[in-house]
């Protein structure tokens, strides 16, 4: 009898391990769909604006973090030429993810070359957003000034230069008229 109680007992605790295992794997997927969500609409709201080519900040297509909960989309979903109304998306509220870092309510604007500026339409520097869990750790999406959102990677800067291509090289026997 003593010997069954000790099985029944390792069986609850490693049912229990493997219990808690389960859940926090649930949890830091649901933060990786959230944050992998909002990258999607960053990236739509980026080609949405180079496919338009807005010349005033109120025509740019943007994302908005409302609060530390909700964000918006502004993007000319239905094709005609002009933004729609915002859609409202809610991060989940069965992993207690929230906005973290950086004041609210914060806009993100593409201008027709798809890079981040502000409301006055001057280029902003690279943004970084974080979605975390109290429990469960944070992730965080990464917008360079050149308007491309990454996941986890330091934000970069992209400076514009100029260069000459190299003169093409011609075999000797190559005969130009």
């Amino acid at each position: 009898m003593l010997e069954l109680l000790i099985v029944i007992t390792m069986i609850g605790v490693v049912t229990g391990f493997a219990l808690l295992q389960v859940v926090r794997a649930r949890q830091l997927m649901i933060r990786a769909n959230a944050a992998q969500q909002l990258a999607g609409h960053l990236e739509k709201a980026r080609l949405d604006s180079i496919r338009r080519r807005p010349t005033a900040p109120a025509q740019m297509a943007q994302v908005s973090i409302i609060n530390s909960d909700y964000y918006t989309v502004a993007i000319d979903t239905d094709g005609d030429g002009s933004l729609n109304a915002p859609q409202v998306v809610r991060l989940p509220t069965d992993a207690s993810l929230q906005f973290t870092g950086g004041t609210f309510p914060r806009t993100i604007y593409f201008n027709w070359r798809g890079r981040t500026v502000d409301a006055s339409d001057a280029v902003v520097p690279p943004t970084t957003i974080t979605i975390s869990s109290p429990v469960y750790g944070s992730t965080t999406i990464n917008v360079s000034d050149a308007g491309q959102p990454t996941i986890g990677a330091a934000p970069t800067s992209s400076p514009v230069t100029n260069s000459t291509p190299p003169a093409p090289s011609f075999r000797d026997s190559t005969q130009i008229p």
